[in-house]
């Protein structure tokens, strides 16, 4: 069982929509995607450029693995996945195990309106910010690891 409880109603992700994932504890960093495929979380301001702001912005899916979960498209067509517990983007194989990889359900997050996105395959582990690099990490009962595996969805910087 997971250490995050379950989203409610009210704090579902719009899908078929593009947003920015906004860290809860970091609030001017996105989840973003840079050149080495790799998932961080970076600055994105109204003065960044055109291509740090479409880093910074997914188009909300139902989950590849479960549609009660989610997955996060960039514009190029990749998804937001998970290898060896690192957050990277990357075009679909099509295999059972990709789409488990990028498939994430979420969950309350440490603040009102935000989730926690939890791994479909590797319950108990969230997607969260160390370093400023996206990983996906066993849940800690702790105030730090439960802020920096919160995500706000808001509106799409592109």
């Amino acid at each position: 069982m997971s250490g995050i409880d379950p989203v409610t109603s009210g704090t579902a992700l719009p899908t078929g929509t593009t947003r920015s994932l906004q860290s809860v504890n970091f609030p001017g960093r996105y989840a973003v995607v840079r050149s080495d495929s790799r998932g961080y979380l970076d600055p994105v301001t109204s003065s960044s450029t055109t291509a740090v702001k479409q880093s910074a912005t997914s188009t909300v899916i139902p989950g590849l693995a479960d549609g009660s979960c989610y997955s996060f498209r960039d514009a190029s067509g990749r998804y937001l996945r998970h290898v060896d517990f690192r957050a990277r983007f990357d075009a679909s194989n099509g295999t059972a195990s990709f789409n488990k990889d990028a498939t994430y359900c979420a969950r309350a997050g440490s603040a009102t309106g935000s989730v926690g996105l939890e791994s479909y395959n590797h319950p108990g582990r969230y997607l969260r910010h160390y370093d400023y690099e996206l990983r996906v990490d066993p849940f800690q009962d702790n105030a730090t690891f439960r802020s920096d595996s919160s995500f706000r969805a808001v509106r799409p910087w592109a």
